[in-house]
């Protein structure tokens, strides 16, 4: 019986990365550094809330992303849709700028946009190539309560290197959620491998990289061992 329950909760590991046992990488994060473990027996996938009450009045709100647009719905009232400049890739609720306070973390796409700053500076332009072709940046924002309505609450400046998947989770057991990426190049197919896992934490104005690993990676998944380790499964 066991053996079934162990065959089955890898079978599940294996079709949520879509890939083969053999290719999957376990790893955990110790200090700053990841370390590889054995394949997990009977590891529960860690999946995002679908529901967070974002404003602390008692209800859920949700998400709903359809070809690239996000909207939150409360009360089954969309409260907040992001801008039709942009392309939202990912949406998930999260709770990674340590406020006490869900919030939706978005993967999204949108024009380039230098630094402000950019404008006074005798030598600008050093974020200038993190841009595709079309102009479009890759940026982490986070969306969420701002005491009267729901908007931006922080917004990074365009990436180095454009993120393709993030998943969140307390790694290390600090009761605060590290932000997991799995990033590639602005001159990448969309159908490249990551060439970047990294783990991120929130410092109290922005993310700090707590963990690089360099290699080539296809899928990300975060799973909770017997043991109560969250484990980074990568193919």
């Amino acid at each position: 019986m066991l053996r079934k329950i162990t065959a089955l909760a890898m079978l599940v590991l294996c079709l949520l990365l879509q890939t083969s046992p053999a290719s999957l990488r376990a790893l955990y994060l110790e200090s700053d550094s990841f370390s590889l473990a054995p394949l997990p027996a009977g590891a529960v996938p860690i999946k995002a809330p679908i529901e967070a009450d974002l404003n602390h009045e008692g209800s859920a709100e949700k998400l709903a992303l359809v070809q690239g647009r996000l909207t939150i719905f409360s009360g089954g009232q969309s409260v907040w849709q992001s801008p039709a400049g942009w392309t939202v890739v990912q949406a998930e609720f999260t709770e990674l700028n340590k406020d006490g306070t869900p919030e939706v973390t978005l993967l999204v796409w949108r024009p380039f946009r230098p630094w402000p700053v950019d404008q006074w500076l005798p030598h600008a332009g050093r974020i200038a190539s993190f841009q595709d072709a079309e102009g479009n940046s890759c940026q982490i924002i986070l969306i969420g309560w701002r005491g009267h309505e729901y908007g931006e609450i922080w917004a990074g400046s365009a990436l180095a290197e454009p993120v393709k998947s993030f998943a969140t989770a307390d790694l290390n057991a600090d009761n605060i959620q590290e932000l997991v990426t799995l990033e590639g190049s602005y001159g990448d197919s969309p159908s490249a491998p990551a060439h970047t896992l990294k783990v991120w934490g929130w410092n109290g104005f922005w993310f700090s990289v707590v963990s690089v690993m360099e290699g080539i990676f296809h899928k990300l998944a975060l799973v909770q061992a017997n043991a109560g380790r969250i484990l980074i499964l990568v193919p």
